[in-house]
């Protein structure tokens, strides 16, 4: 076990990257070893992978050494943690985690429903990467998504539930969340995506250049709202494709992709209804002139082969 684990004091002291990897089945824990943790106060970067029981990151209730753990804590990593169902963030004591965080990582978490389930403040995140969470729905809400001041990467990929990414509550027109420093948004795979936010605030992306959108065959519109992008200039739709799509701004070029994909759909049923007629029309032509072909010239065909 870590807490058993005799290696030298002042080593640990120095450990900024740790990763954990707890695949003991007779050794299972719900959450987090923190009394290992004790003894890495200057961690920085924590990765978790394939721990075996790990329900949760982070209690609701607040331990004596939860004030002792992770205070450098800048970068968290979930990978490959099948049992995980939350990360805790939402807790009134794991705040100044929060407010630290710079990156967050999901990767198959497939238990996982919500990031966070509260009002919560990721100040300091640049950050977020979800893969392979099959069961999240959303990923902020309207409150926690105008925290995300520093934010400059945002990629969701093979979200499968993923309806949109940032929750409305009770805002109205007035309202703005200002994405002051996103360069790169990545949506992928999110087959019942319908929008990015759809409420009807205002989005501000100053510094947001390209978006991909990839296999997102139910998003419509990005918001309801104005989305104020001065330097937007195309949507990347399928991975390495060059020619971006562009139509006067963020919203109608969704809406033209949607539309455009509508029309190619439907111009494959009819390619494949008239493929399907024409072969049907070319089995009952052939059996119609091997019928109508003269059987002693058939006989004389088939003996040369």
């Amino acid at each position: 076990m870590l807490s058993h684990a005799h290696l030298p004091q002042d080593l640990l002291c120095n450990v900024n990257l740790l990763l954990l990897c707890l695949e003991d089945d007779d050794n299972k824990k719900d959450t987090l070893p923190f009394d290992f943790l004790l003894k890495v106060p200057n961690l920085e970067h924590l990765k978790l992978f394939c721990c075996l029981g790990l329900t949760e990151i982070f209690r609701s209730q607040k331990l004596e050494v939860h004030d002792k753990i992770l205070s450098s804590l800048r970068n968290l990593t979930l990978d490959s943690l099948e049992e995980l169902k939350s990360i805790g963030l939402e807790h009134p004591w794991v705040k100044p985690y929060c407010e630290r965080l710079e990156s967050l990582k999901l990767n198959d978490c497939p238990q996982v429903e919500k990031i966070v389930s509260g009002a919560v403040s990721f100040m300091n995140m640049k950050e977020l990467d979800v893969t392979g969470c099959e069961r999240i729905k959303y990923l902020f809400t309207f409150s926690a998504a105008k925290s995300l001041v520093q934010l400059v990467n945002l990629s969701i990929q093979n979200c499968e539930s993923i309806k949109e990414i940032v929750k409305k509550e009770n805002e109205d027109a007035s309202h703005e969340i200002i994405f002051g420093r996103v360069k790169t948004l990545n949506l992928d795979s999110l087959p019942l995506l319908g929008s990015f936010y759809s409420g009807n605030a205002t989005l501000q992306f100053s510094r947001l250049k390209k978006v991909m959108i990839v296999k997102c065959p139910n998003m419509k519109t990005f918001s309801q709202g104005d989305i104020k992008a001065p330097f937007f200039y195309g949507v990347e739709s399928s991975v390495g494709d060059f020619d971006l799509t562009f139509h006067n701004d963020l919203n109608t070029t969704i809406k033209e992709l949607s539309h455009k994909q509508v029309r190619n759909s439907f111009w494959m049923i009819e390619f494949l209804y008239f493929y399907k007629l024409n072969s049907t029309f070319r089995s009952v032509h052939s059996a119609i002139m091997l019928y109508c072909f003269p059987m002693f010239l058939l006989q004389e065909f088939i003996l040369q082969i």
